[in-house]
């Protein structure tokens, strides 16, 4: 089976589609994850020591450009073990994972959001644009898992590199995140924009 090899029709996607990593125990975006018919959506790493920790949102890709049976992996770092998968075997990942994405000068975020005994789990990306005011500015951004419960964060594991992701495959393999602040709006092929500051600290809270 080939990997499809059309990415995305929004303009975004440029921003988050960097090189990719060179730990071997690291999928690559679109290569084999652990196992053989899976491919990876979405992932970065989190163990800045010993390049082994990582987070992926993976799936089954098929050859009219869907995918199925997603499943969000995390893998400690130290030793790469997997230490958290989601959903159980059998769990439908189109219903399971609820996508919303937007945009505005303070960055493009975007997040996948599902609940799991009781936690709300929040896999995100802000990609800072650079400031045009501001002489060499690369820009920058934020990403990783928020984990959460009743309104309030009880972990953030940050990734230390940008993720590399496949956005508009995750939008139509994933249900619309009606529940977050911009309803339907957030879901389409391009993001919504957003009038008001964006929080990073506050991403991945579920009121």
């Amino acid at each position: 089976m080939t990997v499809p090899q059309r990415l995305t029709a929004s303009k975004t996607i440029l921003l988050l589609l960097l090189p990719v990593f060179s730990a071997s125990a690291i999928p690559a975006l679109g290569q084999q994850s652990t196992d053989a018919d899976r491919r990876t959506l979405f992932v970065c790493t989190t163990d800045e020591v010993g390049d082994v920790g990582y987070l992926d949102l993976n799936g089954i890709p098929h050859d009219d450009g869907t995918w199925s049976n997603l499943r969000f992996e995390r893998h400690a770092d130290g030793d790469g073990k997997l230490i958290y998968a989601f959903p159980p075997g059998g769990g439908d990942g189109k219903t399971a994972f609820l996508f919303s994405h937007s945009d505005s000068p303070d960055g493009y975020l975007v997040s996948i959001r599902w609940a799991d005994e009781g936690r709300d789990y929040i896999y995100y990306s802000l990609a800072i644009p650079p400031d045009p005011e501001v002489e060499d500015d690369a820009g920058g951004g934020a990403a990783g898992l928020a984990i959460g419960k009743d309104g309030k964060l009880i972990e953030r594991i940050g990734c230390d590199e940008r993720p590399s992701m496949f956005i508009s495959y995750m939008r139509e393999a994933m249900s619309c995140d009606t529940a977050n602040p911009y309803g339907e709006a957030a879901c389409g092929e391009d993001p919504h924009e957003r009038a008001e500051d964006l929080d990073p600290e506050a991403i991945g809270i579920v009121p």
